[in-house]
């Protein structure tokens, strides 16, 4: 047995090596199939299959803070409730709690870090141990305990050079020196909503009890047989407890728990699977142009097999040679497609993708390797079935016989050959459809007013450290001396600065209520976004005033709090009135006093470009300083140039401040759909790579229909046809094959475009216009592809193809 497979194997490589053209071409459509689907697969195993890296990843869980309207909210927490929960939950062995911080570290080159701030339990909790060194101690998590950091793999490599000497040692911080008192190892990854670096204590005490505020994050282990529904139902009869004996704060407000691995890849678990469906087809697509040409290499090859057949050959003999030369030419295009799955595979990495967590694990393994070979075999035989159960391995004395049997033999052959081309336009509009919605939906997106102009408009974000700056006039100062330092920069045009930048992913939000009418029951008061805004925030910005005026200098600590907010406030908290002069008091700051409204601006798109527009309040940067800020400048030169003079500008006054590159505000734009513009781009490579396929098959296909006809289209031009007329009725010939396979495409799109509703904007799953603009654009396709071998055909003398048999 062993022996008659080695023989088959090795007729199977002369067989190839005798037909270079026809091997290069099957390899090439198979490594393309292949190598996309060994991509995307690439990708889903590292970020859905592969567990995370924690002790027992599946019993841990974010706990986040939702209102009893959303109940599938993901807000951040209350310290105080935090703290509650630990007390009184019982479905967990344990529950630690986070939140964002930074570091400056000062020396030959200041660098800004970013962080967290842990409770002690955290990595206990997590199962995770340093590499060198310890975690904090209870007594360095107490408030007022030493300043202590654990420094990341990645930050121990670049700053300090992987020493190991590093744990023990005090190093340079802004406004003093911390303690390194271990390394993570690299194993560690974020925690989501986060890129941190360190880690250093969350310290909590008593007056944390004390309902003020929520910006924390809470992760928690379940107990050993406690699912997320018990531990769900047990949080929500906690949550409604806090909210009878806290209702001025916990009204309305419940918990919602979420896995942790649903947490870290759930936002790219939609579109991965959607690209491996379309990959999926892209793979059958090149599967039946690798089976119409071993059709077609079958046909021409009858009288051999006939005459094999004849001698001796049995027909599972014959078939078994032609799925061993199938199963070959798949090896050899699925190991070519792992070459190209790599160069995608970096290709993907190197754009990160905002959408796509973990990118850092993505890599080929053992487990890709092994579905790359099974996906090959398989597609192997599926290649070679047809031929091998077709007539073309049947056929003995009819082969032998006569042309008008031969000619019956390609007419069932092409008949099937045109099935698969029916199939493969069919594929092919699903995915032409899919990419087309997405295309339609991201020029939508693109067409929304931000709300600002964004050309010539470069952002640099700053983060003064607190042990530099600790109170707010000199975080106010700082400002207020780089701006007017700014504003003298050869090509700027106006500059500002706001706490949080639009369409950055940040925000912060509180209640508000209105000075002089009733106070709402408890959670049902107005929510607004608060920003801190400088004088000429607006005009950088180009956000247009509507009513009133804007902040300016003579809005300064010590005189009458003032704010300016949207149209969207205005409109919602003031129908038909003049919100100018009104008064309203800020929950978010509990010793905030009344501020008059002076003006009411353009509503800007802080989000995203399709996302609601969102009540918001500015706050004169004067009136409450924030030591993190975002300069915006609108300039008439080049970016580049201008960062470089802001960075020289920021060291004038601190030579110790970090400065990031800036970025211009259009880049930013582009980065906030990025959740959209990936997948589109994506799909509609794939989709393209269908479009060829399928038009390469039938191009094939009638090349093989007008081959068989050459001596008919000789007679036909012999006596008088014109070669118009012979186009038209091949052409027509094919297009009706194409006609059959976009009717089913479209009812295949129909069905399959509705899992694209999450990434649509102001289109429809179904959008008729999208429809049938990709039903004509392949149907153009395919008419060049009829027209090309036909053309070939005409040109030939009627004498000579009238000898062609």
């Amino acid at each position: 047995m062993m022996d008659a497979l080695f023989q088959d194997l090795r007729y199977a490589v002369r067989t190839l090596a005798k037909t270079p053209g026809f091997t290069l071409a099957a390899m090439l459509t198979l490594a393309l199939g292949i190598g996309a689907n060994t991509a995307i697969f690439t990708v889903v195993n590292s970020l859905l299959l592969t567990p995370l890296p924690y002790r027992q990843p599946d019993r841990l869980a974010i706990l986040w803070e939702s209102q009893s309207a959303n109940p599938h909210g993901r807000n951040v927490v209350s310290p105080a409730n935090y703290l509650d929960w630990k007390d009184r939950a019982t479905s967990f062995a344990d529950l630690a709690a986070l939140t964002w911080s930074n570091i400056t570290f000062t020396g030959d080159q200041s660098e800004l870090v970013q962080g967290r701030a842990v409770t002690s339990n955290f990595f206990d909790l997590l199962g995770v141990a340093p590499e060198r060194g310890r975690v904090f101690t209870a007594e360095e998590a107490r408030p007022g305990g030493p300043r202590v950091i654990l420094l990341g793999d990645g930050l121990w490599r670049r700053r300090f050079g992987g020493d190991p000497a590093i744990v023990g040692r005090a190093v340079s911080i802004a406004g003093g020196s911390a303690i390194v008192v271990g390394v993570m190892p690299p194993t560690l990854r974020p925690m989501p909503w986060g890129e941190e670096e360190y880690w250093e204590p969350f310290r909590l005490s008593a007056s944390d009890r004390t309902r003020g505020g929520r910006y924390a994050m809470v992760v928690g282990r379940l107990r050993s047989g406690i699912t997320y529904e018990r531990a769900q139902a047990e949080l929500s009869g906690i949550a409604h407890a806090l909210e009878q004996e806290y209702p001025g704060f916990n009204t309305g407000w419940t918990v919602n728990l979420v896995s942790l691995t649903d947490q870290v890849v759930g936002p790219a678990r939609r579109t991965l699977l959607m690209l491996m469906g379309a990959v999926a087809l892209v793979l059958l697509i090149a599967c039946a142009n690798v089976a119409n040409l071993l059709l077609g290499r079958a046909v021409g090859r009858q009288r051999e097999i006939a005459v094999r057949t004849a001698l001796g050959a049995s027909r599972w003999r014959v078939a078994r040679q032609v799925l061993v030369g199938s199963v070959l030419l798949s090896l050899a295009g699925g190991a070519a497609g792992c070459l190209l799955a790599l160069w995608g595979v970096g290709l993907l990495v190197a754009a990160r993708p905002s959408d796509v967590p973990r990118l850092a694990e993505v890599g080929v393994d053992a487990r890709v390797l092994a579905a790359t070979i099974a996906v090959s075999l398989i597609v192997g035989l599926a290649c070679g079935l047809p031929t091998a159960l077709g007539d073309a391995t049947r056929a003995i004395a009819s082969v032998l016989r006569s042309a008008g049997t031969r000619a019956t033999a390609a007419s069932a052959s092409l008949r099937f050959r045109g099935g698969l081309v029916v199939g493969q336009v069919s594929l092919a509009l699903v995915l032409l459809a899919g990419a087309g919605l997405l295309v339609r939906s991201l020029r939508k997106v693109a067409a929304v007013d931000p709300g600002f102009d964004p050309a010539n408009l470069l952002t640099v974000s700053l983060d003064l450290p607190a042990g530099t700056y600790p109170d707010p006039a000199r975080q106010a100062a700082f400002y207020s001396r780089l701006l007017e330092r700014v504003h003298g920069l050869p090509g700027v045009e106006g500059a500002g600065a706001v706490s949080l930048l639009p369409l950055t992913g940040q925000n912060s939000a509180t209640g508000f209520s209105v000075v002089g009418r009733p106070a709402p029951a408890p959670g049902q008061g107005p929510v607004a976004d608060i920003r801190v805004a400088d004088p000429d925030y607006f005009h950088a910005m180009r956000i247009p005033l509507r009513r009133g005026r804007t902040p300016t200098e003579a809005d300064r600590p010590g005189s009458p709090p003032v704010v300016v907010v949207n149209e969207t406030l205005a409109r919602q908290t003031w129908p038909g009135e003049d919100p100018i002069g009104r008064r309203v008091k800020v929950n978010w700051i509990e010793s905030s006093p009344e501020a008059e409204v002076i003006g009411v601006v353009g509503d800007v798109h802080s989000a995203g470009l399709d996302g609601d527009i969102r009540p918001t309040i500015y706050y004169p940067q004067a009136q409450r300083p924030s030591g993190s800020m975002w300069l915006v400048i609108r300039h008439a030169g080049d970016p580049a140039t201008l960062t470089t003079a802001a960075r020289a500008a920021v060291r004038e006054i601190d030579r110790n401040l970090p400065v990031p590159d800036g970025l211009t505000m259009y880049a930013r734009l582009v980065r906030s759909m990025s959740d959209r513009r990936y997948p589109m781009l994506l799909l509609s490579i794939f989709a393209g790579l269908a479009v060829l396929l399928s038009a390469v098959g039938l191009y094939g296909v009638l090349a093989y229909a007008v081959s068989q006809r050459t001596a008919e289209i000789g007679i036909r031009m012999a006596l008088g046809a014109q070669v118009r007329d012979v186009v038209r009725l091949v052409v027509t010939q094919g297009l009706r094959v194409v006609a059959l396979g976009i009717a089913i495409g479209l009812a295949g799109a129909v069905a399959a475009t509705r899992v694209l509703r999450g990434l649509l904007y102001g289109v429809g799953a179904t959008d008729p216009q999208t429809l049938l603009l990709v039903s004509l654009g392949l149907l153009g396709v395919a008419a060049l592809a009829a027209y090309l071998p036909v053309r070939r055909a005409t040109k030939v003398d009627p004498m000579v193809a009238l000898r062609y048999e």
